[in-house]
Order: structure tokens, then sequence, then C-alpha cells
């Protein structure tokens, strides 16, 4: 049998769009050979007490049903985190899909006292039987108590996963007891922890697999979402997280398709910021050649690209920057596939610049955006980037944005 846990991270309320991204993640798993997939703690609104009441809907609701459909044509089980309306109150749930069975909802039975103003508990405990083994089930706080797993030794599970979100000081806590209680209850014990802010603080990721013996098999990362698949019956376990590398020649052909797509999806959008001449097979080429371009995988998969160089535009010498020009990095090309778009991966590229830029002691990062592309301009002034002055590039009608973040200050 093989689980896989999911490392998610969740738009705060955006239902609809926590949706997306798990059957992104599920689609991927069931292409993993996997037969149970399990997300994190209210995974599709994100752990948000004071919003739950606002955000709670029925286990029958509509939109649960692509999980459904999933679970029923590839005979995976799936289990994904919402917070349930009861008839007294709202429960932290595990909606739990089989093929053609009813929806099983599993609703936290041990809440944490800051829980209580916002939740009410539930009663059973389910296990499922997957392939001949026995598993149990467990939401965030409960996991920390012994009795629950005393409890689920007392129904022979074989394997216990955790479905969490937690902190540093959680994870630490989880680190010390899901690897004692494995030991003693001789049970393999998964945890699938979420990533990004939610609530008051920081979930910091490092979901993780621990042996029967309780020797941790594997783990995640702290920041990025991910996947954990374990087989239980080799007993090894899978990472499957994007990576960022620099680009090979050999990815060439596949990075500039995706370039191709970027463009057509922007044209049909009304974007017309690429164009024939630009950007062109010749010009990712050189990038590659001169180590300046950066791709995101997944597994074998080109997500995205990114350019990180000091080469600045001609254009740009008529902008008043703000910063010290001394040392400045630029960002150029970014793309992502639009089959993975909305899914935080253009942060993720943004996020690997600015620790490059602080790495290699820059002091500022500077790149343009076309001024009728919205969406981007917005995502880099949520990131802190501010805009300069305007330039004009050949064979387009519009202007572009200049825009600058100071990276540390100069020393």
């Amino acid at each position: 049998m093989r689980i896989c846990i999911v490392q998610a991270k969740a738009l705060i309320g955006h239902i609809q769009k926590n949706i997306e991204n798990h059957l992104a993640f599920i689609e991927r798993a069931i292409a993993r050979n996997s037969d149970l997939v399990i997300f994190p703690e209210l995974s599709i609104t994100g752990y948000e007490p004071e919003l739950a009441k606002e955000l709670s809907t029925k286990a029958e609701d509509k939109r649960f049903a692509p999980f459904q459909r999933l679970s029923d044509e590839n005979e995976i089980i799936i289990g994904v985190g919402m917070p349930i309306k009861a008839p007294d109150g709202v429960t932290i749930s595990m909606l739990i899909f089989q093929p053609f069975k009813t929806r099983l909802v599993y609703s936290k039975r041990l809440l944490h006292p800051d829980e209580l103003p916002f939740f009410i508990s539930g009663t059973d405990q389910p296990l499922l039987n997957v392939k001949g083994k026995i598993i149990a089930l467990g939401i965030c706080y409960e996991t920390l108590q012994r009795e629950h797993f005393i409890r689920a030794k007392e129904h022979h599970a074989d394997v216990y996963v955790a479905s969490v979100s937690k902190p540093d000081k959680g994870t630490e806590k989880a680190y010390v007891h899901f690897p004692s209680m494995a030991k003693e209850f001789e049970m393999v014990v998964l945890m699938a922890n979420s990533v990004g802010f939610c609530d008051n603080f920081l979930s910091n990721g490092l979901s993780s697999v621990w042996s029967s013996k309780g020797k941790r098999i594997e783990q995640l990362g702290q920041e990025h979402q991910g996947m954990l698949i374990y087989d239980t019956e080799t007993g090894l376990a899978e990472i499957i997280e994007p990576k960022i590398l620099k680009a090979q020649l050999c990815d060439l052909e596949e990075v500039f398709r995706i370039y191709l797509n970027g463009k057509k999806e922007l044209e049909r959008n009304g974007i017309y910021q690429w164009v024939d001449s630009y950007p062109t097979r010749e010009i990712v080429e050189e990038d590659i050649k001169k180590e300046a371009l950066f791709v995101l995988k997944e597994d074998t998969e080109i997500i995205g690209a990114i350019n990180l160089s000091e080469e600045q535009e001609a254009e740009y010498q008529t902008v008043n920057w703000k910063f010290d020009d001394s040392k400045v990095l630029v960002i150029h090309r970014l793309v992502i596939n639009p089959k993975h778009q909305k899914k935080g991966y253009a942060q993720k590229l943004m996020e690997f610049a600015e620790r490059f830029a602080n790495q290699h002691n820059y002091t500022s990062i500077r790149l343009d955006a076309y001024s009728q592309n919205d969406r981007v301009i917005n995502f880099y002034k949520t990131r802190g980037y501010c805009i300069r002055g305007k330039v004009n590039f050949p064979e387009r009608e519009f202007e572009f944005l200049c825009m600058e973040k100071q990276v540390k200050s100069p020393s």
C-alpha cells in the first residue's frame, strides 16, 4: 500500500482555489500509484478558527464532488480538511472520500482549549481498511495525546496518520512525541503539516514518516508545498517537492515551449507583452549558456523559469532608480507553465530570486512589468516592489513599468 501525505498551503478563505490545488496534488498522487492521500488540518479553508463558522458547510456540499469522482475512477481514498456544520456548532473535520461509498466525516474529538470558543468535539474515531492495513486518523492537538494512540492500538491499527497545522513549537513536540508513540505501539506514524501563515502563527511543514521502531524515514522541508509517499511493503518513502536548479541545455526545448505557451496564454487574456521576436529560442539558449536561467522542477517536469543576471536593458538608463546601482540583480523572463499557474509557483521563484540576491550581496533587485498586465503588477507590488519609471520596448503598444526593491542597505 502507498500512503501519500500532502504538505499544502491554503489561500485563507479561498475555498475553490484551494480545492483546485488539492485536485492537482491528488492527480499527482494517483500518477504515483497512491492508495490513500491525506491533507493537513482544515486544508480547504486554512486553519482560521475565527473564520470557521463563516466558511463552514455541509459534508454534502457539491463543491466536493470532484474528490469523489477521482476516488471512484482511481480507487483511491482521499482525506481533506474542512470545518463542517453540525447541529450544535462547527467541527474541525476531515472529509473522507472512498470509492463508491458515502462521504465519511471524521471530526476532531479532543480540542485544544483555544479551540473551544469556535468548535465542538466529534465523537467517533474511524478506522480505514486499505489493502489489509488498518489506518487510524488523528487531527492535530489530539494526535499529541497518548490516549488517542491507545485507542488506535486497541483497534489493531498498523498505521497512524496525523493531519495537523503546527508552528515551530508544535513540530518540536511532534518530533519527540510521534517517534515515541510509533516505537511504543509498533505503528508507522505519518504527519501531514501545512505551510504558510494561518490564524496567528506560521505553519512550518516538516511533514514526516516514522517507522514502527520510531526511526524517521523521511521528511519534507519547512517552506514549500510537497508530497511524501510511504510504501508499506518496502518501508521506503519518496519525496516529491519543487526544486529550483540551473537550467541545462537539455532543458532548452521544454523551457522554450513553456515560454511559447505562456505567450499564448497572455494573448488569450488580451495581453501582448511578448512578441515573435521576444523571447526567442536563441535568447533562452543564451540564458542557459550564461548560467543565468533557473528552472523550477517537480520530479522531471519543468514548472517554470526565471532569468537572474546583472544585465540591464539600455532603456533602464532613463529611469530614476532609488537605490545604489553598484551591485544590482535584474529579473527577466519569469514564466510559469499555464497549466500550473495560480498555484504559488511564481511566488517560489521570486522567493528564490530574493534569497539569491541576499546571498550574493546585491543592493537591490530591478525588473519590468507590462503596464497592461495588472495581475503581474499587483503580484510584484505585494512583494514590496515599487514603480520607479516607465520605458518602451520595440513592437509593444504600451509601456513597461520599471520596478525596484531594496535587498539590503548599502554598507
